[in-house]
């Protein structure tokens, strides 16, 4: 199998070696503290998938990698409408947190948004991709 080199690989990887030290420096150093514990493994395993993600690309052709216009406008379509599912989501949930005072978690409803936008994306880009050319 032979490897492509170029300077975009060769930055991700340093990216995911740079995680992997930090995580590291994180864990022997600030063990004591709770979220530095949290969060230095977890930046070890993301730059270790990191590393992965590098490899796999830059083992596949060149070519392959080149989008065509029509995944490039499918793609956009689908942010554009993700955006708007997202912000009237938000939009939603803050005018039921004004009138009920609910008094949200912030981390959960964040994080909340986080996979709704996500997921709207996905579904997006999957419609829009079965939909075909009658865009």
């Amino acid at each position: 199998m032979k490897f492509r080199i170029d300077k975009d690989n060769i930055r991700l990887m340093g990216t995911g070696v740079g995680l992997i030290l930090i995580g590291i420096l994180l864990i022997i150093f600030l063990s004591n503290s709770t979220i530095f514990f949290v969060v230095g493994p977890l930046l070890v395993i993301v730059g270790i998938m990191t590393i992965v993600m590098a490899t796999y690309v830059s083992a596949k052709v060149k070519d392959d990698l080149i989008e065509d216009e029509r995944s490039v406008r499918i793609n956009e379509k689908a942010g554009y409408h993700a955006f708007w599912v997202l912000l009237s989501i938000m939009s939603f949930v803050q005018l039921i947190d004004i009138i009920w005072k609910l008094d949200f978690e912030i981390w959960v409803v964040l994080s909340s948004f986080f996979a709704v936008g996500i997921w709207s994306w996905i579904i997006f880009r999957w419609y829009y991709n079965k939909k075909g050319e009658e865009m």
